[in-house]
């Protein structure tokens, strides 16, 4: 009975290590936000101006992204920094709950799109990318039951001019700005 009772224990310390071992995308996230180097943002649907504009489906479609959260770390002095940002979440990247939608780039510089969830219901977008002469950055768009056809449709409307983005400029100059400094 003893014996049964430290084979559990040690079954759950080794649970509980592995899991501890792998950190998630919004696990990186929290840890990064606050620290300065990093450029965070969260940027709720409603930044989009004109939503009212767009037809039922399309409207719908905008209404199952809740938000986008951004983390940038800009490469200033620190090289070495960078690279070991990058590795961090190309590791976190590999877990086998991200599933790899699209990859392009060369050496310096690439962009990989992720997903998370079902592919006709996606919870998570994932866009990670790097240039090594500009930084590291990864956006999450989240959702809830996400459709990726209607997303795609969504962004041809954004191409055409259907959705105003002008809410989005302030955020862009910040970024001009913080990635000049």
């Amino acid at each position: 009975m003893k014996s049964i009772k430290i084979l559990g224990l040690a079954l759950a310390a080794a649970a509980f290590v592995s899991c501890a071992n792998e950190p998630s995308l919004q696990e990186y996230y929290v840890e990064n936000q606050q620290d300065n180097k990093f450029i965070a943002l969260d940027v709720p649907t409603s930044m989009f101006t004109n939503s009212e504009e767009l037809d039922e489906n399309q409207r719908a479609t905008l209404e199952s992204v809740k938000k986008i959260n951004v983390l940038a770390l800009p490469v200033k002095e620190s090289k070495e920094e960078y690279e070991a940002e990058k590795t961090k979440l190309t590791n976190i990247l590999q877990d086998e709950k991200y599933q790899l939608l699209m990859k392009y780039g060369s050496n310096d510089r690439k962009a990989e799109i992720y997903f998370t969830g079902d592919e006709d219901a996606i919870d998570e977008i994932i866009i990670y990318g790097y240039d090594d002469t500009k930084g590291v950055g990864v956006a999450r768009v989240l959702g809830e039951d996400m459709n990726p056809q209607k997303l795609m449709e969504l962004m041809k409307s954004l191409d055409k001019g259907d959705i105003d983005v002008n809410g989005l400029k302030g955020i862009t100059g910040m970024f001009k700005t913080e990635l000049e400094e």
